[in-house]
């Protein structure tokens, strides 16, 4: 356990460089490992000490054949590398070996080399087609280890720690209670994530065979465009990030396991679009190779400045790290965050914008953030994603403060969270508005609404952008192109109008009272108010009914799948 990692603070804003929910993760990782080894007749060796101070104790007690590990890629990360390969090399002892065990795909199969790419990172899309079309993915099989039985031969560490230290020995200085949410799971959150191994294969079992939930409620992180799906829903995710990020879970074993789901159970969408996502990772991980330390500057590995000057006001971070923008779409993911180390990916990419192109806040501080509380951090998935998907926000055309320009905070809200369910149970104080008013509460000032222009801002994905990809996932649905029918026909003649006839209707029906009263909640006190100018989308109601009537209308067409 280096001090280096768990009582140091970040370079810009002094977060704590892991805190207390990914310490505590880590924690019982080694506990997990340590009860896995002695069932095989060996013995861990923990040690609260620097990385390199470590080795150089191993180094005194012991002849050293070989130290291997698997290979980093950022420039932390390779600096402890260079340290254990010096101490090695001055000490006489055998070589530091790396293997490339992290990523889907191993390294030396790609078709082409990350660090001379040839447009391989010009867009995810052109990656996914690189490496899906010249490599294939290692069986797990070589992964696995032989311990040998004879407890004769297992080494004993002299110096190592009696026990693992507590989570404020681990932490020290940086620990800080009103951080630490403790060990128990929210009420709020969907589950706790429990470190190590054991508990790992024991979701993937649960989330895969024992729930089915990959067939019946997969949507993934990245699917945010149909509005069919919403990621905001419990089981909507298999939520495994921690475990991947950290090595308590291999994506080839995951990647196999699904395979055997579809062989075993159903080819469907969901199983396509989870190895997307694990195939995502490498997208970010290879890119880092090729970006280097570009991914840690304000600039990103393109360069990109705004034409406004970058804001460093802390009391405004602040209010966007504890949820208090006053912008509830934001505000929800936040507060999670916060409270469980954990939001979803939209939720995250949101957040990211409104920082950049809506508060012109320096973005690598809240990257530090991240980088402090997330349960699932990995260096390249928070910094290269913050440059390769937020930091683009810097071309918006509005300077930040003036006015909310990132539409997709209340346009996403409409379309995943339509009776701003997840929304209330992050902000309580919201629970007894309608949605609409729940979603955007200055609808409570009328004389103050400005309205959003009808030009969306939403940004292409890009992933999906130019790329065919999603028209392939619908044709793998359904099979290939199918002719439309008359049901096709009105189902779209449905959604069409349905939300029409119920705006001409209620024109005529008593107006019922929408919001509560000024005993129930009190805006600007219970919740705050924004801390910029906002606008409200028009017929938002009309988008309630069509997200929906597509929710409800898919349900059917997933059972069709099923039953396929």
């Amino acid at each position: 356990l280096d001090p280096f990692w768990h009582a140091g603070r970040t370079r810009i804003c002094g977060f704590p460089k892991t805190g207390a929910v990914r310490t505590r993760f880590q924690l019982e990782a080694l506990s997990d490992l340590s009860d896995r080894l002695s069932k095989v007749g060996h013995s861990l060796n923990v040690r609260a000490a620097s990385t390199k101070k470590a080795f150089e104790e191993i180094c005194e007690d012991f002849s050293v054949n070989a130290v291997f590990a698997f290979r980093e890629v950022c420039s932390e990360e390779l600096g402890v590398e260079r340290q254990v390969r010096e101490v090695l090399r001055r000490r006489g002892q055998g070589q530091l070996q790396l293997f490339w065990g992290f990523e889907l795909y191993h390294h030396d199969d790609l078709t082409f080399d990350p660090l001379r790419p040839r447009g391989a990172f010009n867009s995810y899309t052109a990656f996914r087609k690189r490496v899906e079309e010249g490599s294939k993915v290692r069986p797990t099989s070589q992964e696995a280890p032989q311990f040998r039985s004879d407890p004769n031969l297992a080494v004993r560490w002299p110096r190592a720690c009696e026990k693992l230290p507590t989570l404020k020995e681990a932490m020290g200085s940086t620990y800080d209670e009103a951080l630490d949410p403790g060990d128990m799971k929210d009420p709020r959150a969907e589950l706790r994530w429990q470190g190590g191994e054991t508990a790992a294969l024991a979701r993937v079992q649960e989330y895969l065979w024992d729930d089915d939930s990959l067939g019946l409620e997969y949507v993934g992180a990245t699917m945010t465009m149909d509005t069919a799906k919403s990621c905001m829903r419990d089981k909507a995710m298999s939520k495994l990030s921690p475990w991947l990020a950290h090595g308590c879970l291999s994506p080839r074993l995951l990647y196999e396991e699904v395979k055997r789901y579809e062989r075993e159970r159903r080819k469907t969408k969901s199983t396509y679009w989870i190895v997307h996502e694990l195939l995502w990772r490498d997208f970010v991980r290879f890119g880092s190779i090729q970006a280097g330390t570009s991914i840690f500057k304000i600039g990103g590995p393109q360069n990109l400045h705004p034409r406004w000057k970058w804001s460093t006001d802390r009391e405004m971070l602040n209010k966007w790290i504890v949820g208090k923008t006053g912008f509830p779409f934001i505000d929800c993911f936040m507060r999670e965050l916060k409270t469980t180390g954990y939001c979803n990916h939209m939720g995250r990419e949101t957040a990211g914008w409104f920082l950049i192109g809506d508060l012109g806040l320096d973005w690598r501080m809240a990257a530090e953030w991240f980088e402090s509380v997330l349960v699932d951090y990995e260096p390249t998935a928070n910094w290269f994603n913050w440059t390769y998907r937020c930091l683009p926000a810097v071309r918006n055309d509005r300077t930040p403060g003036e006015r909310l320009s990132g539409l997709e905070i209340l346009k996403w809200g409409t379309q995943h969270d339509p009776d701003a369910k997840y929304i209330k149970r992050w902000i309580p104080e919201l629970s007894s508005l309608p949605p609409l008013v729940a979603r955007e509460p200055w609808r409570l000032n009328p004389e103050s609404v400005q309205w959003a222009p009808k030009k969306s801002s939403l940004r292409k994905m890009p992933f999906l952008s130019n790329s065919g990809s999603r028209k392939k996932v619908d044709e793998f649905r359904v099979g290939g192109h199918k002719p439309l029918t008359c049901l096709h026909l009105w189902h779209g003649l449905i959604s069409l109008c349905l939300p029409k006839w119920r705006a001409l209707v209620s024109v005529f029906l008593p107006h019922r009272r929408a919001l509560p009263s000024s005993h129930t909640f009190c805006y600007g006190v219970d919740y705050p108010k924004p801390v910029i100018q906002p606008v409200s989308l028009m017929h938002a109601e009309d988008a309630e009914a069509r997200a929906r009537w597509a929710r409800a209308n898919a349900k059917p067409q997933r059972g069709k799948e099923l039953a396929m």
